[in-house]
């Protein structure tokens, strides 16, 4: 199998320079995940799962160690370097949608193609993945004209239109309601079931339970990693061993 990422030693300090304000967010992680493959990023509040999903979508840089994306070292590269990395790599998924107000859907998905130079038709492939989520009849409504499960689709669209090596998703289901939830989950089961690469930050175990794979971190480090199932019992037994 092909991998699509690697870390090796990695870690993320906040405030490196003072040691009394000091966080290391991210302490010393090491994983790999190949193409094809759903992971699911659990772990109580501050634990590290965010700050981690921020480096992986090269939204943030680690203070040290290595994070190979694509067979690629990206951890010393330029700002405009890693923006196009980010948009050739990775394809982000958020609770909130952060779609633009005032463009329609097609617009919205149409977005992240225009920063390639060399891409052609971008309406028609923005219509094409807005179709792959079930919202050709939408294509023009703006987000405001859409429910919370419909933007999120738009927003998924949006991260499937560049073909990225992975989809990053930061909780796609906390704003939603369990039914909706349901629906762009069964969705994201689909993509993954035709190829789509998942890696997935959630507070929801029943959400974890449906993925491949679950790692859990605890203050800035991998507890465990295994088969979802397995990882997502052991994590939950422990939360029941601290709550009694």
């Amino acid at each position: 199998m092909t991998r699509v990422l690697e870390l090796d030693g990695l870690s993320k300090v906040y405030h490196p320079e003072t040691p009394e304000l000091s966080v290391r967010a991210v302490d010393r992680v090491s994983f790999a995940v190949e193409a094809g493959e759903s992971l699911a990023i659990i772990g109580p509040s501050g634990c590290g799962k965010s700050t981690l999903l921020q480096v992986l979508g090269c939204l943030d840089r680690p203070t040290s160690g290595r994070y190979l994306l694509g067979g690629r070292d990206v951890a010393g590269l330029g700002d405009d370097e890693l923006a196009l990395v980010r948009n050739v790599h990775v394809g982000f998924v958020f609770q909130s949608f952060h779609l633009l107000p005032r463009l329609s859907a097609v617009e919205n998905v149409e977005l992240p193609l225009l920063y390639r130079a060399t891409v052609d038709d971008t309406r028609a492939l923005a219509l094409d993945a807005l179709a792959r989520v079930g919202l050709a009849q939408r294509a023009r409504h703006l987000p405001s004209e859409l429910s919370g499960g419909q933007r999120q689709r738009v927003a998924i669209a949006r991260a499937l239109v560049t073909r990225p090596s992975m989809l990053l998703c930061d909780e796609p289901t906390g704003a939603l309601d369990s039914r909706t939830g349901e629906e762009v989950l069964a969705l994201l089961s689909q993509l993954h079931d035709e190829g789509a690469t998942i890696v997935m930050v959630t507070h929801d175990l029943s959400v974890a339970r449906a993925l491949q794979r679950a790692m859990w971190m605890k203050d800035g480090r991998i507890e465990d990693d295994g088969p979802s199932e397995r990882v997502v019992a052991a994590f939950a037994a422990a939360h029941a061993r601290e709550a009694s």
